[in-house]
């Protein structure tokens, strides 16, 4: 028994799907014998070029060619090219016989005249498979081709084809098929075959072949094969276990895992698909599908129910999301561990993910932190567990800020500056919103490792984690003063100076830090 998509290869230009601004062409110039020497059909696999060329070779060959320009299928030279027996049409697979050896064959016998038809029609498929030396040998046969010769080229990647080819041939481009001209065609065949399937089923078919003819039927095929005696009805998760999909919840929750900064939960979930053996490119795939929806949802303010978890999530961790698995898609298919791949989508996220409390923080810094003595304000961590981050006030926050910034000063002399010339503004939802003077500032406030410092530090004085939002404020630089002078006005307090340091020294210690930021601000 043939496959579905053999059984049904379209056998007239009219039976061609989706592809009617082509169709429409060549009947016109197989009407009118305006035909090239040469063909080169460009698309996607399964949008219907190696049909489109058999059909082609049948037309220019027809004994009884119809008014319409198609191929009657009657004749003997119809039959005998659907039968795959006709002489005069050569089929070559440019990715098995891509050497110079072959083409050089292929010269020598296209000089010789058609044995049945009008014309000698040569499809070469994936010909961007051919050598360079390859492609020299057949330039100028190309150019100067017999009478009754014609090239059809199919290629799924016309990027690699040199000019001087591109430029000796009629170029027509194959589109993908929308859902629904797909959807449309699976429903004739299965009411033809007697095939019976839910809708959520076909939808899943249908999403899956990704504008591919060819792929959706085969999907079908291979669902169905395994039923043919029961007739039994082809349901969503018998598509999901062939293609290699978990079901949608475990899909949705590895999203919201990842989008709140949930590391360990999205760890467990996709090891829990590789244990599965889940298809890890099939489902990065179908991960992005999704997302599309999401986004797309997101921004027009109307979200379905069963993404309801993005209500509250910054549309720029959605577009980092999208673009961290469009990045996988890529590596994946090359990958040796493609759970790795996914894997590696986490700590991208967990570093994004700040409103979560979720935090990766630099080992160094980490060590550090945790050798600084405890503050001398009481037992601070002990009397905030309880406390959320929206419950401290910003009086707490300003009070104990130069504590704050003291402790900041260990681990970044110029963190602690620029913290010291900047102004608390508001404390809400563990997101404190800071003021500051200059642009310089907030760049270098922002960056993940001053991130880092800022919330550790920031929960071992107040007790609970923070993320920070920096806004440039010009009105409270003082106007005639430099950069540096201003951070060093904002400067906390300093020691006072120990005894045996003479005055001297100390003014060189101050001037050294002085001359330090004004490097910074000169981008040293």
């Amino acid at each position: 028994m043939s496959s579905l998509y053999q059984k049904y290869r379209s056998t007239n230009f009219d039976e061609i799907k989706g592809q009617e601004h082509i169709t429409r062409l060549l009947k016109n110039a197989v009407k009118g014998k305006q035909i090239s020497h040469g063909y080169l059909f460009v698309g996607s696999r399964g949008t219907g070029k190696t049909s489109m060329a058999r059909i082609m070779a049948k037309a220019v060959n027809c004994l009884a060619l119809t008014s319409s320009g198609n191929p009657c299928n009657e004749c003997s030279v119809c039959k005998s090219i659907a039968d795959g027996t006709f002489l005069d049409l050569i089929e070559i697979d440019a990715a098995s016989n891509r050497g110079i050896d072959q083409i050089r064959e292929l010269k020598e016998k296209i000089e010789f005249s058609p044995s049945e038809g009008q014309f000698k029609v040569y499809i070469v498929d994936e010909v961007h498979m051919l050598t360079t030396e390859a492609f020299n040998a057949l330039l100028k046969t190309l150019e100067e081709p017999p009478k009754h010769v014609i090239f059809i080229f199919a290629t799924t990647d016309v990027h690699k084809l040199p000019p001087t080819i591109l430029s000796r041939c009629q170029r027509y481009d194959f589109r993908l098929g929308t859902d629904g001209e797909i959807k449309s065609l699976i429903e004739e065949i299965a009411k033809k075959e007697k095939i019976h399937i839910k809708g959520d089923a076909l939808d899943l078919i249908v999403n899956n072949a990704k504008g591919s003819y060819r792929d959706a039927l085969s999907i079908l095929d291979v669902v169905y094969s395994g039923q043919e005696d029961t007739k039994q009805e082809i349901t969503m998760e018998e598509v999901r276990k062939i293609l290699g999909i978990p079901d949608s919840d475990q899909v949705l929750n590895l999203l919201h895992s990842l989008l709140v900064g949930d590391g360990s939960k999205s760890l467990e979930i996709i090891e829990s698909l590789e244990n599965s053996g889940v298809n890890m490119q099939q489902f990065t795939s179908y991960i992005l599908d999704i997302l599309r929806e999401v986004l797309s949802e997101k921004i027009r303010g109307k979200i379905r129910k069963e993404y309801d978890f993005v209500t509250n999530i910054d549309i720029k961790d959605l577009h980092q999301l999208i673009n961290l698995f469009l990045d996988a898609e890529n590596k994946i298919r090359y990958a040796n561990n493609q759970a790795l791949v996914l894997e590696m989508i986490i700590p991208s996220m967990m570093k994004a993910g700040a409103n979560s409390g979720v935090k990766i923080v630099n080992k160094d810094v980490k060590k550090r932190i945790s050798q600084v003595e405890p503050v001398e304000q009481g037992d601070v961590q002990s009397e905030n567990k309880t406390i959320r981050c929206e419950d401290i006030p910003i009086s707490e926050i300003v009070s104990k800020w130069e504590l704050f910034v003291t402790e900041i000063k260990p681990f970044n002399g110029h963190l602690y500056a620029f913290l010291g010339g900047a102004t608390v503004v508001d404390f809400k939802n563990g997101i404190m919103y800071l003021d500051v003077p200059f642009k310089f500032h907030k760049e270098r406030m922002e960056i993940p490792k001053s991130r880092n410092i800022i919330s550790e530090v920031f929960q071992k004085v107040y007790g609970v984690a923070c993320s920070i939002d920096c806004h440039v404020n010009e009105a409270i630089k003082p106007k005639g003063k430099s950069d540096a002078d201003f951070v060093l006005r904002n400067l906390p307090k300093v020691e006072k100076k120990s005894k045996g340091v003479s005055t001297e020294e100390e003014k060189y210690k101050r001037k050294k830090l002085g001359s330090d930021i004004e490097a910074i601000f000169d981008g040293v």
